[in-house]
This record gives structure tokens, C-alpha cells and sequence, in this order.
């Protein structure tokens, strides 16, 4: 009984932690269905072909505008080198 109260409160952290992530993947999938229906011109089937296949080419996308912006940060503070604080005598 000792260990109930920190249970109860893992418990509550697990539960909202699954909301937000269901949350997430709603709020993703509505964007990714109002960008399709952009792109075609039309509603389209989040199962379909066509939809699959803009949802893939869109996280390569991503995939690869990550990749760069980790490159570029990479090299900024490579060409800016730290340098260490004066030693005080």
C-alpha cells in the first residue's frame, strides 16, 4: 500500500501521455487529409494508393529538410570555434 500512490501517479502520467499521442496522430492525419485535398483537388481515401504514396514522398521530405538543417548546424559551429574563457591570474 506503500507504493500505491506513486503507482497511481505513474499510471495518470502513462494515461495522458497515450492521449497526447493519440492527439498527434489526429492533428497529423487531419493535416495530412486537408494537404491532400489541397494537392488533387478532391477528397481523397486515406487508404488509397494516391494517399499513401504523398504521405511517403512527404516524410522524405522532411526526412531530408532535417538532415540539412542538422548539416548546417553541424557546420556553423564548426566555422565559429569556442573558445575558452581568459584564465584570471
Amino acid at each position: 500500500m506503500a507504493k500505491m500512490p506513486k503507482m497511481v501517479a505513474d499510471w495518470r502520467r502513462e494515461k495522458y501521455e497515450t492521449k497526447q499521442k493519440l492527439k498527434e496522430e489526429k492533428a497529423r492525419r487531419a493535416k495530412l487529409l486537408s494537404e491532400a485535398r489541397e494537392r488533387f483537388g478532391y477528397t481523397v481515401d486515406p487508404r488509397s494508393k494516391k494517399f499513401l504514396e504523398m504521405v511517403a514522398e512527404i516524410e522524405k521530405e522532411e526526412k531530408k529538410k532535417k538532415k540539412l538543417m542538422k548539416r548546417r548546424l553541424k557546420e556553423s559551429q564548426a566555422a565559429a570555434p569556442v573558445t575558452p574563457p581568459a584564465a584570471s591570474s
